[in-house]
């Protein structure tokens, strides 16, 4: 065989296999972008319109598994938890970003869910204070004009 016959065949043999090696990555890629929106469609699913899970990515049972504390409201614990965990995480010392970042992003998420819960406190709060307000005055108009019947002649109209 001659030279360039052989230089010939090693490019299309090497053209053929890159271009095998290109149509797989592709597929492989589309196959990973297609489990990823279904992924996020699930994840949106299962937040069951919870705006705040929404926007921040993350629901409060995964921040609770990152920060590795059982309960949501005990704050001490979680502040406590979050230090240790951000400062043992920290690059400078041979720790990840990316675990750091999902650390403070489970933080955020537990302090969205506090205000959230006080946000509601504070409406069904109002609501009750509105409820008894108007039960007061309901009241007050009933008693004031039952206990203190007009005496006759003193309606004057003109």
């Amino acid at each position: 065989m001659s030279a360039p016959k052989a230089i010939v065949q090693m490019l299309l043999t090497g053209t053929r296999i890159v271009g095998r090696a290109f149509g797989d990555a592709y597929r492989q890629a589309a196959a990973n972008s297609a489990a990823a929106r279904a992924a996020a469609g699930n994840m949106k699913a299962s937040a069951d319109g919870d705006r705040v899970t929404q926007a921040s990515g993350i629901t409060v049972d995964e921040s609770t598994k990152i920060l590795n504390v059982e309960d949501v409201e005990n704050r001490e614990e979680i502040a406590k938890k979050f230090e240790h965990l951000f400062a043992v995480n920290d690059p400078k010392k041979g720790g990840s970003l990316y675990l750091q970042s999902k650390i403070i992003r489970a933080r955020e998420r537990i302090e969205m869910h506090w205000a959230q819960e006080k946000m509601k406190a504070e409406q069904t709060l109002a609501e009750q204070e509105a409820q008894n307000a108007a039960a007061d005055s309901t009241t007050d108009a009933a008693t004031s004009g039952a206990s203190e019947p007009k005496p006759k002649g003193t309606d004057k109209t003109m």
